[in-house]
């Protein structure tokens, strides 16, 4: 998410003492890690498919774990050039990392962080009637939740009747916010996604019968450093250079976060009361 939303928008860097801007986060659910790294030198994007001057190194500061990354040259769609920086391993959760880039000439920027914590989720509350379904799932032990997507397996009929197949429909519909113990909530109205998973197939309500399967929720769970300075995740605000930044001798970001599957199975009469066929 951080690295993808570094747009070409960003203004030139000039006369700055800083050597890097760097955009990522470790990500204790994957075996690969990433980190777009760019060199600040009167422009902050690169016009070369050369190497970056950059030696980038991660050190887990709980086993002294330091492990060294390789840079990748990208050209994108249009022209521009980006270089990003992967190692192979899983961070851990709870976790504190440093992360520095040293150029040939010693100059470097780092960062400093702790990685989020596996968190414990379960369903809060559902509430159901007759077009009107309203699931609530509360995540605890997480430090933060900036993001949720809904993913509805259904089960639809080939056109000729003769069986029916499962198909995946991604919503990005679920509802984040923060209770008063700390804990976090994620809200999803499947009443109202459902009017979006009948658009996304191109069937007709009524004419055509969608089983619901089961349901994904996938939150996006973050270190602590994730406090926006100007109230929310807007790409096109918090990638100005210094304006959301935890790099020292740098610009950029680069937390800790994770997505988080939880899934689940309504009952019939829930999945009737939020607009689904059921199964006879």
């Amino acid at each position: 998410m951080v690295i993808v939303g570094c747009q070409e928008s960003v203004d030139p860097v000039l006369e700055t003492e800083e050597a890097f801007s760097m955009y990522g986060y470790l990500d204790p659910s994957s075996d690969q890690q990433a980190l777009r790294i760019f060199t600040v030198d009167g422009i902050l994007f690169p016009t070369t498919t050369d190497f970056l001057d950059a030696v980038v190194t991660s050190v887990n500061m709980d086993t002294g774990e330091t492990i060294v990354w390789r840079d990748s040259v990208i050209t994108f769609r249009d022209r521009s050039i980006g270089h990003v920086f992967v190692a192979d391993f899983r961070a851990t959760h709870s976790t504190r990392y440093i992360i520095t880039a040293v150029r040939s000439d010693g100059r470097e920027a780092f960062v400093d962080l702790i990685t989020p914590p596996d968190g414990d989720v379960r369903i809060d509350n559902i509430v159901s009637s007759r077009s009107n379904v309203i699931v609530t799932m509360n995540w605890a032990d997480v430090p933060r939740i900036i993001q949720a997507d809904v993913s509805y397996f259904v089960r639809i009929p080939f056109p000729d009747g003769s069986d029916t197949t499962t198909v995946r429909v991604d919503i990005k519909s679920g509802r984040v916010q923060e209770n008063s113990d700390g804990t976090w909530a994620v809200t999803i109205i499947p009443s109202s996604d459902i009017g979006a998973i009948f658009s996304a197939l191109q069937i007709q309500p009524g004419r055509t019968p969608v089983i619901l399967h089961q349901i994904e929720v996938k939150a996006f769970v973050v270190s602590e450093e994730w406090e926006s300075p100007v109230g929310s995740f807007d790409p096109e605000l918090l990638v100005q250079p210094g304006t959301f930044s935890n790099v020292h001798n740098g610009f950029g970001f680069v937390g800790g976060g994770y997505f988080d599957s939880f899934i689940f199975v309504l009952d019939d009469e829930i999945a009737r009361d939020a607009g689904f066929s059921i199964d006879r």
